[in-house]
């Protein structure tokens, strides 16, 4: 990847840390991974980082603020919205509600974590790797 801004990882799922730790090292990922374990968490962060998150994976299910919720927050604050972070879940399992709402409140993406490390992993590397390519106001200076 050109980019070594951190990859922001909302996940309540402390064996999902794990694995994208692992899946990092296997493609010799060379960005910070930065996790939290809910919408709260990671909302605190984007409002007083002074780095620039690469993308943010979030998980949908997750205690305090759910990934809907927390995507709706980041819509409704004008300073985190301009600051233009990729957005997409990447969770376990999601209903059709889920999908179209997430789309209304215009994430980047969304996918299903794969049953196998494998899959998971080709799914992560593709996003970072489109990511990587595509154009945005976080990629031009």
């Amino acid at each position: 990847m050109n980019t070594t801004e951190p990859i922001v990882i909302v996940d309540d799922d402390m064996d999902d840390h794990f694995i994208f730790r692992e899946i990092a090292k296997n493609i010799n990922l060379t960005n910070e991974l930065v996790f939290f374990r809910n919408g709260l968490e990671v909302l605190s962060y984007l409002k007083t980082t002074t780095q620039k998150p690469f993308i943010i994976f979030c998980d949908i299910n997750m205690p305090n603020m759910d990934g809907l919720t927390l995507r709706r927050q980041i819509n409704q604050d004008e300073y985190l919205r301009k600051k233009s972070i990729p957005f997409v879940f990447f969770t376990t399992a999601a209903s059709a509600r889920q999908i179209r709402e997430a789309y209304d409140l215009t994430v980047q993406g969304f996918f299903l974590k794969e049953s196998s490390f494998i899959e998971t992993e080709k799914t992560f590397r593709l996003v970072l790797d489109y990511w990587d390519k595509c154009k945005h106001p976080n990629s031009v200076r």
